[in-house]
C-alpha cells in the first residue's frame, strides 16, 4: 500500500498493512511564512518520511470590527476572504503540494471558530487564561457572541473549501474551548460546538477527510460527540478519556495520537523506550481505525530521529 491508500483504508477502518503515523510541530518564527515555511514543511517531509503531512498555518484570523464589551460582538460579520491573511497560506499549501510527492496525503490547518475569534482580539499566548475577551464575554452574554462564532465559522469554512480546491486531503480542525475549567458544558455544546459543527460538516460535504482536535487539558470530550468528524485527537495525558474511552465515545471513528507531545519517551526516551511505548499504545488501541500520534505539537526542537524511531516500531508490532 502507498501512503494515500493506507490512510484511506484506516480511516474507512479497512485493513492495512501496518498503522499509519502523523507527527508534527510547529516551525520556528523565522519560517513562519512563505517560501521559508515551504522550505520548512519540506525538509520535516525529508526527515521524517510522513506518512501524512500536516500544513502548518501561522496565518491568525482578524476582526473587521472593535470588541470592547460583549454587546460589540453583534456588529461581527464574515470577513471578506481577499481582506484576510489566508490568501498567503494558500499559496504556502499550493507550493508544498506541489513538491511533496502525490501519495503522502496532506492535511491543511484550521483554527477553530472560538480561538480564531480570541486571535482577533486579544495578546497572543493567553488562551489558556479562561477570563481572555471572548471567553469572559461568551460566560457573560453567550446570546450576543454566539453569532459572531458562527460568522467567524462561515469565514474558516470558506478557507477550507479554497484549500480543497487547491488539493487539501483533510482538514485538520483545531477546537479549543471544551476545557472544564474555561465553560459549563451546557455552554460549550449550545454555544460553542455549533460552529466548529458547522465546519466539520462543510470539509465532508466536500469529501475532503474531516480531522477533529480537541486541543487543551482536562477537556469535557463527551460534547464532541455531536461532531461528524472521520478523526479524532485529543490530549489522553491531560484528560480523564484514554484512548479506550475514546472508542466508546467515537464508535466507527478513526482515532489519532497516543504518545505525551511535551514529555515522556517521545521527548527524552531511548529508540528502545519508544518501541516499547509505541507497541503499549497499539496495543491498547488497537491497530483497525488507528493512527499513531501524539496528543498535540511537539516541542519545537524535537530530535526528529525520535518520530523515525516511532515509524520503525510500528513495523515491529506484532
Amino acid at each position: 500500500m502507498d501512503k494515500r491508500e493506507r490512510i484511506a483504508a484506516a480511516i474507512a477502518g479497512e485493513a492495512t498493512d501496518r498503522v499509519s503515523c502523523g507527527f508534527w510541530h510547529h516551525f520556528d518564527k523565522k519560517d513562519a511564512f512563505g517560501v521559508a515555511s515551504v522550505r520548512a514543511h519540506l525538509d520535516f517531509y525529508e526527515a521524517t518520511d510522513a506518512d501524512v503531512l500536516k500544513v502548518m498555518n501561522e496565518h491568525m484570523y482578524r476582526l473587521e470590527q472593535e470588541i470592547r464589551c460583549a454587546e460589540d460582538w453583534r456588529k461581527v460579520r464574515p470577513v471578506p476572504f481577499e481582506r484576510t491573511d489566508y490568501p498567503d497560506y494558500i499559496e504556502e499549501f499550493r507550493a508544498i503540494r506541489r513538491a511533496v510527492p502525490r501519495d503522502v496525503p496532506l492535511w491543511v490547518t484550521i483554527h477553530g471558530a472560538l480561538v480564531s475569534a480570541y486571535h482577533a482580539t486579544d495578546t497572543p499566548g493567553h488562551f489558556s487564561n479562561p477570563d481572555n475577551r471572548v471567553s469572559r464575554h461568551l460566560r457573560e452574554e453567550p446570546e450576543s457572541v454566539a453569532p459572531a462564532l458562527m460568522a467567524v465559522a462561515e469565514t474558516l469554512a470558506d478557507l477550507c473549501d479554497r484549500l480543497i480546491d487547491a488539493g487539501a486531503d483533510g482538514v485538520y480542525y483545531a477546537a479549543l474551548g471544551g476545557e472544564s475549567y474555561r465553560f459549563s458544558q451546557q455552554l460549550l455544546e449550545e454555544f460553542v460546538i455549533p460552529a466548529d459543527r458547522y465546519v466539520i460538516s462543510r470539509v465532508k460535504a466536500r469529501g475532503a477527510t474531516a480531522v477533529l482536535h480537541i486541543c487543551k487539558d482536562k477537556v469535557m470530550l463527551p460534547a464532541y460527540r455531536s461532531i461528524d468528524a472521520d478523526v479524532f485527537n485529543w490530549a489522553v495525558h491531560e484528560c480523564p478519556y484514554s484512548l479506550k474511552d475514546g472508542r466508546s465515545l467515537f464508535p466507527g471513528k478513526t482515532l489519532l495520537g497516543g504518545f505525551d507531545d511535551r514529555s515522556g519517551v517521545l521527548v527524552d526516551g531511548t529508540e528502545e523506550e519508544i518501541a516499547a511505548e509505541t507497541h503499549a499504545i497499539l496495543r491498547e488501541a488497537g491497530t483497525s481505525r488507528f493512527i499513531l500520534g501524539a496528543d498535540c505539537t511537539l516541542p519545537d526542537d524535537v530530535d526528529l530521529g525520535r518520530v523515525r524511531a516511532a515509524k520503525k516500531a510500528v513495523l515491529s508490532f506484532k
